[in-house]
């Protein structure tokens, strides 16, 4: 049983030594890159919806924007395949980083941050390669229906305001990371740089929080209404900030710093601690 267990553990070592090569820290740069696009053209969405045109202010929109440009197809695969190989970097950090640490609680709590993270970057990669082999998603429609489904099973609505609650705390988090400019941690950059880089990471980490907690919001507020339409995703919360008073304002500065967002994201793929 012994030999068993050292058998498996030196496997998992293995693997994830394998997904920390050189070619896949490339990759998971530019997996960065692709995400500080979308950040970007989402903001920039926003910023059309804020003016009154129409938009779907969320990965869904965004990625459609690029699939419609010419050359759009190759950029997509390459976001697809930058995005995976993000996410597998993300998942031997988790590994990894679970091995540093001896008790069982410790472990999880080491590996559950770039677990979760993995997660969230291979959804990303399945969306770029969605759009990119023709097919289409709408993020908005997808959260309605999750929501709904849920709804319909015993103890659904007790977990969905669970979700609710979690997507708060995830958007209460980077609010705080990025007052606190926790993020640069994660950042190797000196110099003037550090100091642009850590004014648009305050400004983005602290919108990208606020976009976060309003979704949270919307969540609770379907199942408080019986209304699943009312979960509607990132594109449902940003229009619902614009529909506040003064969200015309409101709208414009959360726009404006999930372009700064984004304008981080891709300098977190140059300066990135990899």
């Amino acid at each position: 049983m012994g030999n068993a267990s050292q058998g498996a553990n030196r496997a998992v070592t293995e693997a994830a030594s394998a997904g920390r090569s050189p070619a896949v820290r490339v990759l998971a740069r530019a997996g960065f890159a692709f995400i500080g696009l979308v950040h970007i053209l989402v903001g920039a969405i926003a910023l059309q919806i804020d003016r009154g045109q129409g938009g779907e202010a969320d990965q869904s929109g965004a990625i459609g924007t690029l699939a419609s440009k010419p050359g759009g197809g190759l950029l997509l695969w390459t976001g697809a395949v930058a995005c995976a190989a993000l996410a597998l970097w993300m998942v031997t950090e988790a590994v990894f980083g679970a091995r540093t640490e001896n008790g069982t609680k410790e472990k999880w709590k080491k590996a559950a941050p770039p677990a979760g993270k993995a997660l969230i970057f291979a959804f990303l990669a399945y969306t770029f390669a969605v759009f990119a082999a023709g097919g289409s998603k709408n993020s908005s429609q997808s959260a309605s229906d999750f929501t709904a489904k849920l709804m319909g099973v015993p103890a659904g609505a007790v977990l969905l305001v669970v979700i609710g609650l979690a997507i708060i705390a995830a958007g209460a988090f980077y609010a705080y990371r990025g007052i606190s400019r926790k993020f640069m941690t994660d950042l190797q950059v000196v110099g003037s740089a550090r100091t642009a880089v850590q004014w648009i990471g305050t400004i983005g980490y602290a919108a990208k929080g606020v976009v976060l907690a309003a979704v949270g919001v919307l969540v609770i507020v379907a199942v408080a209404t019986a209304d699943p339409s009312k979960s509607s995703g990132l594109d449902g919360g940003l229009k619902t900030l614009g529909a506040q008073p003064y969200g015309v304002f409101l709208l414009a500065a959360i726009a404006a710093g999930l372009v700064c967002y984004g304008v981080y994201s891709m300098a977190r793929a140059r300066y990135g601690k990899f």
